[in-house]
């Protein structure tokens, strides 16, 4: 291929929602690729449940088991990304570890979904909650496991504290004002 027929392919971006379970991760993530595909943004949503779902292997959520799981999104946003799909990542990052590897690895914008445990629980849209505290040792970010609160996310909503609709009017806001799109 001669120099002058070459392309260079735009990277695409990654907007991570991070956040417990049933927090509204992939609600606001489907929301927001419904928006991007309006505009003609080539958009990919990579949801942590379907990617432990793809791979059949029961992943359960010990702490080397939630790195694999995390690794595997991470891969899959950087895939896409680098041939030029805007990727929605739907995922929790819920230990430091988890945390410096995407840092390494990828460049995102997080939106930090700042939930209380006991309202995840309330809702419990998957029923995740309440068939881990059948069993002994539940091993649940925020409930028996620490989650660790982002330290820079580049934009927080409060889901229980505010609709569904004006957390993503927030969302398309700042993705407007920075420029991301």
């Amino acid at each position: 291929m001669k120099k002058n027929e070459e392309t260079i392919l735009k990277k695409g971006r990654i907007i991570f929602f991070n956040g417990l379970s049933g927090s509204g991760k992939t609600t606001l993530a489907q929301k927001l690729v419904s928006w991007l595909r309006k505009k003609n943004k080539p958009v990919f949503l990579i949801d942590g449940d379907v990617t432990r779902d793809f791979f059949e292997d029961n992943l359960g959520f010990t702490h080397s088991e939630r790195l694999r799981s995390g690794k595997r999104n991470a891969f899959g946003a950087k895939l896409l990304s680098e041939n030029g799909i805007n990727v929605i990542l739907a995922a929790m990052i819920s230990n430091n570890e988890l945390r410096d590897f995407h840092e390494k690895k990828l460049e995102f914008f997080e939106i930090f979904l700042d939930a209380d445990i006991k309202d995840c629980m309330k809702n419990d849209p998957k029923g995740i909650y309440a068939e881990a505290i059948k069993r002994e040792n539940p091993q649940i970010s925020g409930y028996d496991l620490e989650f660790y609160n982002p330290k820079n996310p580049a934009l927080t909503l409060y889901p229980y504290k505010e609709t569904p609709d004006r957390s993503f009017q927030k969302i398309c806001d700042f993705i407007i004002e920075m420029k991301i799109f």
